[in-house]
């Protein structure tokens, strides 16, 4: 078949096409294992406006193989390269200038782009083979390269939009700061973790007794969920048995919590000071006029606090000077929306515009207090990835306001004292922290 491309010849004309630029789909071993644990089968390439694509096989049973790093020399020449999930393209492929598709409609659309590489053969393949880790090897190569066209026909639109605002802050830096992230995994007890999670499958995801987790960066706010396996790691139950299920394969886990830390990213915004003692504490002095503050008190200052973030300030204490501030800059973002028909994130540059459908003052501040949220996260995941790269200790799990750690004793304490300075950025957002053998934390 012309389409399936085996010789140096075609290669070298494919080269020449793909300068021009292109879309490539990494066909895995199998679709439904993390992409950690599977290999390249073959990689379909699609020259914009072209009217057909081409397959190249690298480790396929019915292809005359072609070596991975010629493919990898060959989509490297590309002047533009899409694809539909840059994350997983780098379990396969270190193109960093990939431009992530998914990611690009998410940013522009608020909606996640729907596709699907299901037909007759392939679901008839997974039906009989379900077990088979390398199924896509068995699979037809001319059925995997209709497969393909099938996905790139439903989002080939996609290529023609515009790059949103923003868009390489989440391209660059949060997809690589979430793939690095996903490569340590959580340890598990093998079978309480299968018994209480009851994954799809558990070889899915399973290696070495640890569990490997996998962030979806298409939200419309640009906060990351984490499931994976029919398992949400971002919501794992509070439950003692659930908890208990997962184990350090270092030492202990070690997680660092944010205090207020919603109500500090604001702060920033209004430019209203807080100390490093808890915020929740410092405004309820505030609302209940004494500087005691019982537990009563300090839990109605944070319902007070969590409601007036999202933008719904109570009516007996919309007079104190910080909600005057939260209602000026929620009457602002507002009217900046309606007049330019967009307001951005100050930070990463991620817009929202009028394409967020249903938005009023309360929803777009939600959305910009999520999105700074994940922003400053980001710069901080980064800060912290950077530190621990010859360490031991790795971070195990993200979960918005709070970073688990898997921590060596080998590393020394400075090394938890070294990750708590750099969260905190110079005790402008205040950490505790809590270890434990579990996740009883």
């Amino acid at each position: 078949m012309f389409y399936i491309v085996e010789e140096e010849e075609k290669l070298q004309r494919l080269e020449n096409l793909v300068k021009l630029g292109c879309y490539v789909d990494v066909i895995s071993t199998n679709d439904q294992y993390h992409p950690k644990l599977t290999s390249t089968v073959a990689v379909y390439i699609r020259m914009n406006n072209s009217k057909h694509g081409f397959i190249i096989p690298i480790n396929h049973d019915e292809g005359l193989n072609i070596d991975k790093d010629r493919v990898y020399q060959l989509l490297s020449k590309a002047s533009k390269l899409y694809t539909l999930d840059k994350k997983n393209l780098l379990y396969h492929f270190n193109l960093q200038g990939a431009i992530d598709l998914s990611l690009v409609y998410s940013m522009t659309k608020y909606d996640r782009l729907e596709y699907s590489r299901e037909t007759p053969t392939i679901n008839h393949f997974y039906n009989k083979f379900r077990d088979f880790k390398n199924i896509n090897q068995i699979i037809p190569i001319t059925k995997l390269y209709e497969s393909s066209e099938k996905v790139y026909d439903s989002i080939k639109e996609v290529i023609e939009f515009k790059i949103p605002d923003g868009f390489d802050f989440y391209n660059n830096t949060a997809t690589n700061v979430f793939f690095l992230i996903e490569q340590t995994g959580l340890g598990i007890h093998y079978e309480a973790y299968k018994e209480l999670f009851n994954p799809r499958d558990i070889k899915y995801n399973t290696v070495d007794n640890k569990v490997l987790t996998s962030y979806n960066l298409y939200n419309a706010t640009s906060r990351p969920t984490n499931s994976f396996n029919s398992v949400n790691y971002a919501a794992i139950p509070k439950t003692p048995q659930h908890r208990k299920s997962f184990k350090p394969t270092n030492d202990y886990f070690v997680e660092f919590d944010f205090d207020g830390y919603h109500l500090r990213l604001l702060a920033d915004q209004i430019d209203f000071s807080l100390s490093s003692e808890s915020a929740h504490k410092q405004l309820a002095r505030l609302y209940f006029g004494k500087e005691e503050i019982s537990d009563e008190e300090y839990t109605q200052a944070k319902q007070i606090n969590f409601q007036a973030i999202y933008g719904k300030i109570p009516e007996e204490h919309k007079d104190l000077e910080i909600f005057k501030q939260i209602q000026e800059y929620i009457d602002t973002m507002w009217a900046s929306f309606n007049e330019a028909g967009y307001v951005c994130n100050p930070q990463s540059g991620k817009a929202f515009t009028k394409e967020l459908k249903e938005t009023h003052p309360a929803k777009l501040m939600n959305y910009m207090m999520q999105s700074l949220e994940t922003s400053n996260n980001i710069l901080i995941l980064k800060e912290v990835l950077r530190y621990l790269k010859d360490k031991e200790t790795k971070i195990a799990l993200y979960t918005y306001d709070a970073i688990l750690f898997d921590f060596s004793k080998k590393d020394g304490k400075e090394t938890l004292n070294d990750i708590e300075k750099i969260m905190s950025q110079k005790n402008k957002y205040p950490v505790s922290f809590k270890y434990a053998k579990d996740l009883v934390l």
